[in-house]
């Protein structure tokens, strides 16, 4: 997504291309990956779905893309997702490597595949596929959010379970309002406008990566000045190369892990530059179909103009 909103069109087709040659033959994707292969070999839903917002927002920045191919591992990963679901519209974080499941979700986890089968039920129309158990599967989990979310393993202290509900577009809908006044009410425990957002509440790390997030979730959330310090804020953590410290660890700006670099992070910037100062999106996924209608139609009227 980064790559495609930087410019990088071919380059960010080619990511796409390389995430559906690590896909599991049954549609997930492993925790982790290093150059030289599998990592931690455990299926993570989070990460397994997460490939149906790569591709919308491909699509969304690159003029003309569209690929079968790719849609169908969207497909597999989804339908993988959507099988492991249970009865309370809870989704479990991991699939171990021999099967068997984990007992509790993650907040934030949970929140970002609300986004990908968002994204998904965009692309099923674009691709005239008929998936309507991914539109059962995004409100049942949608409505497990807005509960008791009995399951959810508590990490209250980290800024991605605060700032993820108003991320993923919870706040559209009327019974999860509170998400809004909890990103602004909150704020205090995770973010300042001088150094940006902490990981963990109680610790000085301050990561860029969560800060371009925070900007984006503040923007969905209708809180635009804040949306504003919080994208100024990632430029501390900004190097003369264009690259950007994965976090900084105040007082002292001092690099933490030492002097780490990281894509991701830089990713993350780039996309929040573009994403938090669009006051109409409710969601990475809104905001990426909302750009390829407006896209699809430009180019629909200028072939019409062209008759």
């Amino acid at each position: 997504m980064g790559l495609a909103i930087g410019g990088r069109a071919d380059e960010a087709v080619e990511a796409l291309g390389a995430l559906v040659r690590l896909q599991n033959a049954d549609g997930s994707f492993c925790h982790y990956y290093l150059a030289n292969g599998v990592k931690e070999p455990n299926r993570d839903t989070n990460v397994t779905s997460y490939i149906a917002v790569g591709l919308l927002g491909v699509m969304a920045y690159v003029g003309g893309f569209e690929s079968e191919e790719i849609f169908a591992s969207v497909v597999a990963a989804l339908d993988y997702l959507v099988a492991l679901q249970r009865s309370d519209g809870s989704i479990p974080m991991m699939c171990r490597a021999d099967g068997t499941l984990y007992e509790k979700s993650l907040l934030a986890g949970s929140c970002s595949i609300l986004n990908s089968l968002e994204a998904g039920r965009v692309l099923a129309g674009f691709y005239e596929c008929e998936r309507p158990e991914w539109k059962i599967a995004e409100l049942s989990l949608a409505e497990y959010l807005g509960g008791a979310r009995t399951g959810v393993l508590d990490k209250s202290d980290w800024a991605m379970d605060w700032y993820y509900p108003a991320l993923c577009g919870l706040s559209r809908h009327e019974p999860h309002r509170a998400s809004l006044a909890s990103l602004a009410e909150s704020a205090g425990r995770f973010f300042s406008p001088e150094f940006g957002v902490r990981c963990i509440a109680s610790r000085p790390w301050y990561t860029a990566a969560e800060t371009a997030e925070a900007a984006m979730a503040f923007s969905m959330a209708r809180v635009p000045e804040a949306a504003r310090q919080a994208l100024e804020a990632t430029r501390r953590f900004r190097r003369e190369d264009g690259s950007y410290y994965t976090g900084l660890v105040d007082p002292g700006n001092v690099s933490y892990p030492g002097g780490e670099v990281s894509t991701y992070t830089a990713a993350a910037v780039v996309i929040a530059n573009e994403i938090a100062t669009d006051a109409t999106s409710f969601s990475l996924a809104d905001h990426f179909a909302r750009r390829l209608a407006a896209q699809r139609t430009s180019t629909a009227t200028g072939a019409q103009n062209a008759k």
